[in-house]
């Protein structure tokens, strides 16, 4: 190679840097504070019902799972045992709770009761692992899953459990929610759907390159979405269509690990990922800061009630921000 293919090298290599740096957000701090919880587990999914009562879910896949519940705002918990890693959990309007994972979807009645394995007989299916559960306003379930490029399923469930509808696709359903009183989104491994009939049936949408990990819609018209190589998409329409407000897997975006994403509201968000990433916005997505005074653990999952923000990482890492 010669000395003025080396300079243009260096030139495009330096052009890179600064174009780089030129989409990295600002930084800033918020103060936080972490909640001793008694696990060193990686804590997939954090959800609290109200100011009291919490809930923390994960494991190490194919070791062991963990469900951690509190009723006194995180200052003592409850610990559950499985034999595998537990992705997601809601809580029902009777006091019932739904948890989904590797060893597929788990009840519990109430506080007293144990949890108790649901089966599907009626599919005939060996279902991959569950990676999401969201419910619809009649208490109806969707719950997602899959591996990569295979074995994607959306399972709709009646409020007896019994399925209704069952879909199959090409790739990992990562994340599903639904809003209003009958849409629904699911985003996965290159994949997006939109429902309109609750989950019954599903629409891909024409949104692909990245690894889609999250979504969010804090208003039934707009919505969030996040990918795994750094793309941050949005909505305005109730998930019918999506613009990037940062597209990843581009030569010029620098690669960044999201994977959940919470908004307080329509402009008030954040976004968590590998190696204490953190980024807030105020502004609906238009600009973003980056809170650089977490601890460097990954966070699996952010949630946000009440103006507090809860985010769980790993190393049984779960840290409590106010909502600027």
């Amino acid at each position: 190679m010669n000395s003025s293919s080396i300079s243009r090298s260096a030139l495009f290599c330096l052009l890179l840097l600064l174009l780089n740096a030129c989409n990295r957000p600002e930084d800033t701090e918020l103060s936080w504070k972490k909640i001793t919880v008694p696990a060193t587990d990686r804590l997939e999914s954090v959800h609290f019902i109200n100011d009291t009562e919490g809930h923390l879910v994960g494991g190490i896949a194919y070791v062991q799972g963990v469900h951690l519940v509190t009723y006194d705002g995180g200052q003592s918990w409850t610990q559950s045992d499985f034999s595998n890693t537990i992705y997601d959990f809601i809580p029902l309007d009777n006091d019932e709770v739904v948890q989904v994972g590797f060893s597929g979807l788990q009840r519990k009645i109430n506080r007293e009761e144990g949890w108790f394995t649901q089966g599907f007989p009626d599919l005939e299916l060996d279902p991959p692992p569950f990676n999401a559960i969201t419910k619809t306003p009649d208490n109806q379930l969707l719950v997602g899953g899959g591996i990569a490029f295979a074995n994607g399923i959306i399972i709709k469930m009646d409020e007896n459990f019994q399925p209704t509808s069952l879909d199959t696709f090409p790739a990992e359903i990562s994340d599903l929610t639904h809003f209003g009183q009958s849409r629904a989104v699911a985003v996965g491994y290159g994949i997006v759907l939109h429902s309109e009939d609750s989950g019954s049936s599903w629409t891909r949408l024409p949104v692909y390159d990245d690894f889609f990990k999250s979504v969010h819609f804090p208003t039934d018209e707009t919505g969030y979405m996040v990918g795994f190589s750094g793309s941050i998409l949005k909505s305005e329409d109730g998930g019918l269509s999506w613009s990037f407000l940062r597209e990843g897997n581009r030569l010029t975006v620098s690669d960044e690990p999201f994977r959940s994403v919470f908004f307080a509201d329509e402009s008030r968000g954040f976004i968590v990922g590998d190696g204490g990433l953190c980024w807030m916005t105020t502004d609906g997505g238009d600009n973003w800061k980056t809170i650089t005074n977490l601890p460097d653990e990954d966070y699996y999952d952010i949630f946000i009630r009440n103006e507090k923000i809860y985010i769980a990482g790993d190393q049984g890492t779960l840290i409590q921000l106010e909502v600027p």
